[in-house]
């Protein structure tokens, strides 16, 4: 069984809040002993210093350690069971490997020179503008639509070239979509995503699907199809 103490060590980081507290105060009792020790052995022997502010103060110290304490195992505690979040999660997506995935995740990959992203426009747009952003957060190519865009579903397509003139790299990108109406009222705008869901993987810490070589988390998960199975005989 695993102890609290093991799962520090294991679990709790060395540059949290909790242990920077603990090495500041382990380095304050070493300098309050120092100083205790020097006073001692320097005080009037014919009127020695008072030990009930020394004891108040070991008491202080002792009652900081333990409330520093409480907080690292509170610490090491929140991280199993974040771990154990995780670990719940990804054996949810196990369950729909090898089926059809459905997403409002703004997501579409990069490869051959395209990247399609499914749409849908709540109203026709006067104003469209076209953000796309790598999956560092970078923003690598932007543009205004040139006519009104209908209301119902759409698509956008991008041939990889960035604002700079450059090739984007194969990969993610996600696609912010601003539209407006000619009175300047907002229009609201839903992303489509489908896609064969092919392994389960943890990307940064967090498990997803990764649906056509795409992540997808579990709480961008909105439709699950069961894929027919073709006959190889037929």
């Amino acid at each position: 069984m695993t102890t609290i103490d093991q799962a520090n060590a294991q679990y709790f980081p060395e540059d949290s809040a909790a242990s920077q507290s603990s090495s500041k105060l382990s380095d304050d009792f070493d300098d309050f002993l120092t100083l205790l020790t020097t006073q001692l052995q320097n005080q009037d022997p014919l009127s020695p210093t008072d030990s009930t502010e020394f004891t108040n103060q070991l008491v202080n110290f002792t009652q900081v350690e333990q409330s520093i304490a409480t907080n690292q195992n509170l610490e090491a505690l929140i991280q199993l069971q974040s771990i154990s979040q995780q670990n719940n999660e990804a054996t949810i997506l196990i369950n729909y490997l090898g089926k059809t995935i459905g997403s409002n995740l703004n997501i579409a990959g990069l490869e051959d020179g395209e990247a399609t992203w499914n749409m849908e426009f709540g109203s026709s747009a006067d104003n469209v503008k076209y953000e796309i952003y790598d999956d560092r957060g970078n923003r690598v190519y932007n543009i205004d639509a040139e006519d009104t865009v209908s209301a119902g579903e759409q698509t956008f397509t991008w041939d990889g070239t960035t604002t700079g003139g450059g090739t984007a790299p194969e990969g993610a990108y996600y696609l912010v979509v601003t539209a407006t109406t000619e009175g300047g009222s907002d229009v609201n705008v839903t992303h489509n995503f489908k896609g064969l869901a092919q392994s389960a993987e943890t990307v940064n810490g967090i498990p997803v699907l990764m649906v056509n070589g795409l992540p997808i988390g579990l709480a961008n998960i909105i439709s699950v199809e069961i894929t027919e199975a073709t006959d190889a005989a037929a």
